[in-house]
């Protein structure tokens, strides 16, 4: 008995450590997603530059998924966890000591590069630490850490200067100090899922809305994760307005999912993508028409285009896996996760073209033509193709933004479905 409360105590540790870890890393990350645009504008970089910035961090991220998955498997997760964050804290530190366009934007290459490797080792990790009578609990804890981490990264942006190093410096501080509790951590070494191969026709013939919506969902969350931050401090002049537009979008997306989800699971889940996506157009429209500085209104319509938009991605997820063959869970998952990655890395470049020849709002045109293209396209496949019966349908999960969520976060849900559907 004393043996089996000691293995009991030891996992509970882990588990704290766990997602303590997450959340310190999803502070770094959400910090850097707000400072890097704003520091590459205050330091005269052109649009086309800034977007270059969000699309060199997808790229990064989805190489790191495709790539780090064969260093875990011979080097152990602690080691490889502390090479790739020594990495991305150290470029983290980097991007104040060489302020020149080419550098930023292979620095940005490779913090998503390591960010992959990062949240690869924490999931892969969570993943096995659970049992099946907790694994519920523990996917709802590691989602609640990560938009909290973020929201909190996205706050202490209000702490100094763009261009301080001290921001800099604390990006960096966070992600270092997630080694820690991923050393303390312990208990049987994980696997790591090998990268599924990419099949994009087969999975459009199986569920072309959720192909589709996922690639969109790139789209226009990558052009916004990159100007939006630029868009709040030309509306509003400040680092705090700044940090509390991006926070209650954030918050927005993390708290209308559940809602959101569970409505999915009664209804045919195009009706759903294709509403939250008119949804998404609509709030964009009024940053278009209502051109005052930013303010409580302004702040609400981005909380309400993050909870329809930061929807988008998780709600194709489930439909697409209400189609597909249950067994090929994870692998389908992984690559609607590179559909979206491919997405959010064009997403900026093409936003950036707009932005060039219109202002910074245009970002808003952007986002709002793309989910009325993908609420039109769910809406004709509607009357094409009848639904998928309720009782046929996976049970809608939530899941983080991407860039803080890689494939063994499926095989998480994976687990957690097939303990709900026996």
């Amino acid at each position: 008995m004393t043996d089996e409360r000691a293995g009991a105590d030891t996992s509970s540790a882990s588990l704290h450590y766990l997602l303590l870890a997450t959340v310190l890393l999803s502070v770094g990350s959400g910090l850097l997603t707000v400072l890097i645009p704003i520091g590459g504008e205050q330091a005269g970089f052109s649009v086309p530059i800034i977007g270059g910035l969000g699309t060199l961090y997808y790229v990064g991220f989805i190489a790191g998924c495709l790539l780090l998955p064969a260093l875990i498997s011979r080097v152990g997760h602690i080691r490889s966890f502390a090479a790739v964050a020594a990495m991305a804290a150290s470029g983290t530190l980097v991007f104040v000591l060489a302020v020149t366009p080419l550098t930023w934007l292979v620095l940005r290459a490779l913090v998503g590069f390591c960010f992959a490797g990062l949240f690869m080792v924490v999931e892969s990790w969570l993943n096995d630490q659970v049992g099946s009578e907790t694994r519920g609990r523990v996917f709802g804890l590691y989602m609640v850490a990560g938009w909290f981490g973020i929201v909190g990264g996205n706050l202490l942006f209000s702490v100094d200067s763009p261009t301080a190093f001290s921001l800099f410096a604390l990006a960096s501080i966070a992600i270092s100090v997630s080694l820690v509790p991923i050393a303390l951590t312990t208990g049987a070494i994980p696997t790591v899922p090998a990268p599924a191969g990419v099949h994009f026709v087969k999975l459009y013939r199986t569920a072309p809305v959720g192909l589709v919506g996922c690639l969109a969902a790139g789209l226009a969350n990558g052009a916004f994760w990159t100007f939006a931050p630029v868009f709040a401090q030309a509306q509003s002049g400040s680092s705090l307005g700044v940090s509390l537009f991006m926070a209650f979008a954030v918050l927005g997306g993390a708290l209308s999912q559940w809602p959101i989800g569970t409505l999915s699971d009664h209804l045919d889940r195009r009706w759903v993508i294709a509403g939250v996506s008119l949804v998404s157009a609509a709030a964009a429209s009024l940053f278009l028409l209502y051109r005052e500085p930013l303010n409580a209104v302004l702040i609400g319509v981005g909380a309400v285009w993050g909870s329809a938009a930061l929807t988008v991605y998780p709600l194709c997820t489930a439909h697409v896996n209400d189609r597909a063959n249950p067994t090929n869970f994870v692998k389908v998952s992984s690559r609607l996760l590179m559909a979206f990655g491919i997405g959010a890395a064009v997403g900026p470049l093409l936003a950036g073209v707009l932005i060039a020849k219109a202002g910074i709002a245009a970002l808003f045109l952007f986002t709002a033509v793309i989910h009325t293209v993908l609420a039109v396209f769910a809406l004709i496949r509607v009357r094409i193709l009848e639904p998928v019966a309720e009782e046929e349908r996976a049970t809608f999960a939530p899941l983080p933004p991407i860039g803080h969520g890689t494939q063994p976060i499926f095989e998480l849900q994976e687990n957690i479905q097939a303990e709900r559907d026996p």
